[in-house]
């Protein structure tokens, strides 16, 4: 498995995407029907307000034309001999009824002119349409009118009318509450079918979750799977279905995961045990040991604690090797690996550095008496017959060498090295011939000493 870890986070980057929150499935829907049934009433509204209000002011500025062209007929008479009173009487019968607000005559070039051109020669102004729905009306669709009054083919004014379209306003205000009344009937709608999903759709998908999780208990507790419940509608069968053949094969897919899991484990520890052990002897090889041997200096520099390590080297085991062929001096390699693994402590190491040198740590700080008291208990330990493959004995002997951390050094090297010297003094010191037995053949140079201190002993 590959560990990432986050890269730190920069000044003024942005920070991790918040996850979204969780929401269930009827409240989705809901949403969603919510969401469509909204909009498709607001999209009809508008679309009917707008069509209606677009009718009406035509239908309004057309009645609104033609209410000026028959006024226009009426006040023509009036305008010609300018009699202000009578326009604007006029004016007040003909409008009082009809859905004008306002009214205004300008006159025009042919005429009197005994008015201001600025100035209305007439007015007319409905009670009431200056305030309410009218002012409202009037303030967002001035829908205006203006035709000529004319006499003999001269142009003598312009009447002006302005339309009252509060109706208009009122048909805007229907139609909102036309949408929100829909929109009401809609929610009620959507309550409805949302009762009946979570009927048909989420109460199924809910059981299949709470099957999920209790399946996940099951599986925990080794116990058989259980098939998944069944809604009634085809697509979610299927899923129920699907549901329990993965389970099915995923359930053999972890047994075959977990067979070849202990197989591989195994394999490990039988390979990690290979690759830490001497292959000929079994105790620990030289790589093994080295990596041990530094860990235990660590160790007891930091605890300031001791341990003794021991050198020991096969006294004249070439001559085994020359006198009975390697495989004795295989033999001889075993049993001196064995009976030192047997004379120490379990948490005590023996290891193998290669031929026939072989290194003892012993953990904890003794004194010099009782160091020396372990090498005497290993090479007693190690001087018993020993029975070759042909059937005849020998009595193998060691030198041992001692080295005490942290008295003759503090590094591997160091402690290696002083062990080395002592056993090679001991060797040099004693010369003891190898001692074979009666029925031994004994070689001329068996009892010769070794020629050199190195691996020829």
């Amino acid at each position: 498995m590959v560990c990432l870890r986050p890269s730190p986070k920069r000044p003024g980057s942005p920070g991790p995407t918040p996850a979204p929150a969780s929401t269930t499935l009827l409240a989705l829907m809901r949403a969603a029907t919510w969401r469509i049934g909204l909009f498709s009433v607001l999209s009809v509204g508008c679309v009917l307000a707008i069509g209606a209000s677009l009718l009406l002011q035509l239908s309004t500025v057309r009645n609104l034309e033609l209410q000026a062209r028959s006024l226009a007929y009426s006040v023509e008479a009036a305008v010609v001999f300018q009699d202000r009173e009578a326009v604007e009487h006029l004016l007040q019968d003909l409008l009082r009824h009809e859905p004008v607000s306002a009214a205004r005559v300008h006159l025009g070039a042919a005429s009197l002119q005994t008015v201001e051109p600025t100035q209305d020669f007439a007015a007319y102004r409905k009670p009431g349409s200056d305030a309410g729905w009218a002012a409202i009306a009037e303030a967002l669709w001035p829908l205006r009118a203006e035709v000529p009054v004319q006499a003999q083919g001269q142009v003598l004014a312009m009447l002006q009318l302005q339309a009252d379209a509060s109706a208009l306003l009122q048909l805007l205000a229907w139609s909102a509450g036309g949408v929100l009344l829909a929109m009401a009937l809609s929610g009620v709608a959507v309550t409805q079918v949302s009762r009946r999903f979570a009927r048909r759709l989420a109460q199924p998908l809910q059981a299949l979750a709470e099957h999920t999780q209790h399946m996940r208990q099951l599986r925990q507790n080794g116990q058989a799977p259980l098939p998944a419940p069944r809604a009634g509608l085809v697509e979610l069968d299927q899923l129920s279905s699907d549901f329990d053949a993965l389970l099915l094969d995923l359930e053999a897919h972890q047994l075959r995961l977990l067979r070849e899991h202990h197989a591989l484990r195994h394999a490990h520890a039988l390979l990690n045990d290979q690759a830490s052990r001497d292959g000929l002897t079994g105790v620990a090889n030289r790589a093994h040991f080295e990596a041990l041997l530094a860990r235990q200096i660590e160790q007891a520099e930091r605890e300031d604690g001791g341990f003794l390590l021991y050198f020991v080297d096969a006294d004249h085991f070439k001559a085994i090797n020359d006198s009975f062929g390697h495989e004795a001096g295989d033999c001889v390699l075993m049993a001196l690996a064995q009976r030192l693994r047997r004379s120490v402590r379990a948490e005590d190491l023996v290891g193998r550095l290669g031929g026939d040198e072989f290194v003892v740590l012993v953990q904890g700080r003794y004194p010099r008496s009782t160091a020396e008291q372990i090498a005497r208990h290993l090479r007693e330990a190690v001087a018993e017959a020993v029975q070759l493959p042909n059937g005849q004995t020998v009595v193998p002997a060691i030198s041992v060498g001692l080295a005490a951390f942290p008295e003759q050094g503090r590094s591997a090297a160091a402690l290696m090295k002083a062990a080395d010297l002592d056993m090679y003094a001991h060797k040099r010191a004693s010369r003891a011939p190898a001692i074979p037995s009666s029925d031994a053949p004994r070689s001329d140079h068996e009892s010769q000493p070794a020629a050199s201190p190195r691996r020829s002993s």
